[in-house]
């Protein structure tokens, strides 16, 4: 199968029609057309469903067109690192971060990055840490900055903690229980729970939290997996409370009206570490950027 049949076929499904496809590649109609027909002679069947708004793909052509859309990329990246080795950046690092590290302080340590620039290029990707795990393990990355303890084994990788953490209840800042002392988690029984577990790669610890408070019959209202800034904004204006890293999430104070509740029991330790490969840690590029996040760590983190 020709490579550029295959990026040609992934165009057409993109846009989904034969004519703006051609329009974007700078080729006409008829090649496009003559295109698509080798293909199905080849597959043996047709790759495209002809509709009223356009064209879309079969079975077998989605995955055709995923094929054509993995070269897209690769031959991007091929003239991304061509770019990146003109401009004097010698090699990558693929980096990860957790949702919640890149809603608090990741955003400052990458501002500094861009100040002073390293000798490599830096590709980000956020996910939830369970999936940052796995992009390791499969080499789709270099290093992530996530929770130290999860709950699951990690043959093959290496971690270290960056710095401690601890979980806090938070509420809004004009919630009585922000300026209560010594709060008892049953003062919390009638609040609206919050649970941002999957953005903070904390799994079941809401529901494991709640039940070693004594709170077995609450359950949380809404789950939240995405941006962290919405769980602040509905804290800020309902009695909602919400567990989350003590250190980062009081670094959105400043920004949004939460508070930290004085509970009188302690919560458990949260702490964040620094994840790569057992064989990939001794690399110069990793090497630099743990003692950047260092520094940084050091006078931003308290």
């Amino acid at each position: 199968m020709d490579p550029k049949h295959l990026m040609q076929l992934a165009v057409i499904i993109e846009l989904g029609s034969v004519t703006k496809a051609a329009q974007k590649m700078n080729v006409t109609q008829p090649t496009l057309s003559r295109v698509v027909k080798i293909i199905e002679d080849r597959a043996g069947g047709a790759v495209l469903r002809r509709g009223r708004y356009g064209v879309s793909a079969t079975d077998i052509g989605a995955r055709l067109a995923e094929e054509g859309r993995e070269i897209i990329r690769r031959s991007e990246r091929a003239q991304i690192a061509i770019q990146e080795w003109r401009s004097g950046l010698k090699g990558e690092l693929r980096v990860g971060v957790g949702p919640m590290l890149a809603a608090t302080i990741m955003g400052d340590f990458f501002v500094e990055a861009i100040e002073d620039p390293p000798p490599y290029s830096l590709k980000l990707h956020c996910e939830v840490a369970a999936r940052l795990v796995e992009r390791l393990k499969n080499n789709e990355l270099d290093v992530a900055v996530i929770p130290y303890e999860l709950n699951r084994k990690d043959d093959g990788l290496y971690r270290e903690k960056l710095f401690t953490e601890h979980l806090s209840i938070f509420v809004g800042e004009n919630d009585p229980l922000a300026r209560k002392a010594k709060v008892s988690p049953k003062d919390l029984a009638q609040h609206h729970w919050i649970s941002v577990g999957a953005i903070s790669g904390l799994f079941d610890v809401t529901r494991e939290t709640l039940d070693r408070l004594g709170l077995p019959d609450v359950a949380p209202i809404i789950e939240s997996s995405g941006d962290v800034t919405m769980t602040f904004r509905m804290l800020e204006k309902t009695r909602s409370c919400s567990m989350l890293p003590f250190r980062m999430a009081g670094t959105f104070q400043e920004r949004f009206r939460v508070a930290p509740v004085d509970l009188d029991v302690e919560l458990q330790a949260r702490d964040i570490g620094l994840w790569t490969t057992t064989t990939g840690r001794d690399r110069p590029e990793i090497v630099d950027f743990v003692e950047r996040l260092t520094v940084f760590l050091q006078k931003t983190v308290r």
